[in-house]
């Protein structure tokens, strides 16, 4: 008898240890990662990364509207950036397209055009300069990942230019930058519109 209570305490206490053991097997802690590492991943799919205390100071520095420290805000967050911020911090627009002029590539013509066909007049102007500055630049060889954007750029001028009702200011610039983009091929010559003094 004693033997057989000796036998079922053992047992027993053999059982509680096996469920300490399993309650202690912390799958929580590596699931507690995974939705931490989870919502990390949704967090930097929500849009480009947060501003670094180097690219803060640089936007306040070229916000002066400086041609060097516009130049070095071109830099450091390139084309891309300049369009994901001033998209997504509108205050930062003005500034954004006055960098733009400074870009290294045609990546984002569309976005230039865009807002120089459908932007408020201060905005289109900015922008319209910016692609003429970039279209006036000695020509050089276009990085085939930047030639779809440089079609899409040029087609949203050419429609701008030939639209008659829309503002004469906006035309101008946009024949004038076609007539330089043309060298690249994005756009025939003899499409772009000559009846308005875009010199």
């Amino acid at each position: 008898m004693k033997k057989t209570g000796i036998l079922l305490f053992i047992l027993l206490v053999s059982a509680c240890g096996k469920g300490k053991a399993t309650t202690a097997a912390a799958p929580s802690g590596s699931s507690a990662v995974s939705e931490l590492d989870a919502g990390t991943a949704s967090a930097s799919d929500d849009g480009a990364a947060p501003m670094d205390a180097r690219e803060v100071a640089q936007w306040a520095a070229a916000k002066e509207g400086e041609p060097e420290e516009l130049m070095r805000l071109a830099d450091l967050v390139t084309c891309t950036g300049l369009h994901e911020r001033s998209v997504q911090q509108p205050e930062l627009r003005e500034t954004a397209l006055a960098a733009a002029k400074f870009c290294r590539d045609f990546s984002e013509l569309p976005w230039l055009a865009q807002v120089g066909s459908e932007g408020g007049d201060v905005d289109a102007r900015a922008a319209l300069d910016a692609i003429v500055d970039l279209a006036a630049r000695p020509r050089r060889s276009v990085d085939p990942e930047d030639a779809d954007e440089l079609h899409t750029g040029c087609a949203t001028l050419l429609t701008l230019a030939r639209t008659t009702d829309r503002p004469r200011d906006r035309r101008v610039l946009a024949i004038r930058a076609l007539r330089m983009l043309a060298d690249y091929g994005c756009v025939k010559r003899p499409d772009v519109p000559t009846d308005l003094d875009a010199k």
